[in-house]
């Protein structure tokens, strides 16, 4: 379609569009909508939305935050001087040299595996790949055959 078409295709459109008559809403509708603007203009600041705050709340809100978390981080600071933390702390200790000794263990069997691989030509390698993966091809032709087959719908002309 050449541009001189779009253009004559959007102003006729366009023009019967502007011709149709405005469509009023519902009584009700109008009558709720109303209802609602009015409610909403009439909340106190503190239930409308941070935006309408007034600027000495917010600069409140925002230290009142800021001293709360500080207070968070002293509690915790404070918390993790006591003996229950060195506890908790040794508890976890034994935990993460377990986790350590599984993670040597997998570092060690990596490099066993990748010494034994290492002795494999490549060619090997990339023939058991496409040996595999085409007998997994195989298997889903199969499976597709099979269903075609066995399970699905008979459909009659």
């Amino acid at each position: 379609m050449n541009s001189g078409n779009t253009d004559k295709l959007e102003a006729a459109v366009d023009g019967m569009l502007r011709r149709l008559p405005q469509r009023k809403a519902p009584y009700s509708l109008e009558a709720r909508v109303m209802a609602e603007i009015a409610r909403r203009a009439s909340l106190p600041w503190w239930r409308k939305s941070y935006a309408h705050w007034p600027m000495a709340a917010k600069a409140g809100f925002v230290g009142t935050c800021a001293l709360a978390a500080a207070l968070v981080v002293m509690a915790l600071m404070a918390a993790g001087r006591t003996d229950a933390a060195n506890h908790v702390a040794g508890r976890f200790s034994s935990a993460l040299a377990t986790l350590s000794l599984v993670r040597d263990i997998a570092v060690a069997a990596a490099l066993w595996l990748k010494s034994y691989l290492s002795a494999v030509p490549a060619l090997l390698l990339y023939g058991a790949i496409a040996a595999v993966a085409s007998a997994y091809a195989a298997l889903a032709a199969l499976g597709a055959a099979a269903y075609r087959l066995v399970g699905a719908p008979q459909h009659s002309n």
